[in-house]
Formats: C-alpha cells, sequence, structure tokens
C-alpha cells in the first residue's frame, strides 16, 4: 500500500467515524419520537449511511460497503413508509451502526458480523 492509500483510507476511516456518530445521534433521536418520526431527519440518517456506503465503494470495502448497503435499505424503506419504526428495528439499525463500526475497524468475530447483516437484510426486504 503506498503512503497516499494510507492518507486516503484514513481520511476515509475519520469521516466515516463521524458519519456514523451522526448517524447514531440521529437513531437514538428517533427512537424519542417513534410515533411521528422526522422526514429530515430520517433523510439525514440515511445520507449518512449512503456515504459511508459511497466511500466504501470507492476504496473498494466490500464488506464494508454491504454492510452500510443494508443500513440504507432499511432507512429508505422507512422514508417511503414500507416499514414502520419501532424499537426492534432501531435496535436492529443500532446494531447495524455498531457493525459498521466494527468492520471500519476491523473488530468483531465473523460470526457476529454474519448475524447482524442478516437482521438488516431481512428489515431491508432482501
Amino acid at each position: 500500500m503506498h503512503a497516499h492509500d494510507t492518507e486516503v483510507l484514513a481520511t476515509f476511516a475519520e469521516e466515516s467515524a463521524e458519519r456514523l456518530q451522526g448517524l447514531e445521534a440521529g437513531l437514538l433521536e428517533l427512537e424519542r419520537t417513534l410515533g411521528a418520526p422526522s422526514p429530515d431527519l430520517l433523510d439525514a440518517v440515511f445520507r449518512d449511511a449512503h456515504s459511508v456506503k459511497a466511500g466504501a465503494n470507492l476504496l473498494g470495502l466490500r464488506g464494508l460497503e454491504r454492510a452500510a448497503h443494508s443500513l440504507e435499505n432499511v432507512l429508505d424503506r422507512m422514508r417511503k413508509g414500507q416499514l414502520s419504526l419501532n424499537d426492534d428495528v432501531i435496535s436492529a439499525l443500532l446494531e447495524g451502526v455498531d457493525l459498521l463500526r466494527d468492520l471500519l475497524g476491523d473488530t468483531g468475530t465473523p460470526d457476529e458480523m454474519r448475524r447482524r447483516l442478516a437482521v438488516l437484510s431481512r428489515l431491508a426486504g432482501a
């Protein structure tokens, strides 16, 4: 890996970590307003997930891209009114954020990561 590649990956990791913090904060706010989620807040958390996915795609980080895409799909279904916001969905999304953090930091066991991804995939309708 070239020094330039290392710098790009470090920048991506830093920016993604910030996006994941925003995503988590947004999900916690959505959890407080389960009955009437803000469309603007749903859009904001969707954009954070989308940005992580797009960056992972650009850098060829396929596991991270796939997990972010699943998270993005769940959020998109919520935005379209195809999936109701409830405690189980919020819990799965928050676990999805943890999965993205683990993948970003290359931590967590493969079985644990597969389990989290399977939950998101089911919610996304995949």
